[in-house]
């Protein structure tokens, strides 16, 4: 479904998977978006190592802390897990000129594998509205997809 979905602006980047985990999600995003370059983030020692095992650059890095900067940002399923979700809105806006982001929806039947609190529908299009002008945003799944680019790249 992805795969229909991606502006093909979003192919070919640089991109950073912010809370890439074990790395499983990073390849199939890896595979989709086709990146130039491919780093991944997580705050788990454990998982970031599995990431490397898999061929990875991969961090150990708090997001709730700080983001690194960059041209891509993807965050598969992780805003619901950091304490203030708001910030971190606000530094993918400032450190990436584009990002994408994928988020379960609160009150929707959630897959077995959503771990964490997922987001209220309103407050995740309030945020992506006044933080992530220029998105371009689509629900399937129960889940948010956000395509977010600052200089217009979405404009139809």
């Amino acid at each position: 479904m992805l795969r229909e979905k991606i502006p093909s602006v979003f192919q070919q980047r640089e991109m950073d998977d912010l809370g890439c985990g074990d790395g499983k999600i990073t390849l199939i995003l890896k595979d989709i978006f086709k990146p130039q370059k491919l780093r991944g983030f997580d705050v788990n020692p454990a998982l970031v190592k599995r990431s490397r095992d898999k061929g990875i650059e991969a961090e150990v890095r708090n997001l709730d802390s700080g983001l690194p900067t960059g041209e891509l940002a993807v965050m598969w399923g992780v805003l619901h897990h950091l304490n203030d979700v708001e910030s971190c809105i606000k530094r993918i806006q400032a450190n990436y000129p584009m990002a994408f982001i994928r988020e379960p929806i609160k009150h929707a039947p959630v897959k077995l594998f959503e771990m964490g609190e997922p987001l209220v529908k309103e407050n995740i299009e309030q945020l992506v509205e006044t933080y992530l002008p220029n998105s371009r945003t689509f629900y399937y799944d129960n889940c948010i997809f956000i395509f977010y680019a600052s200089s217009g790249y979405l404009k139809p």
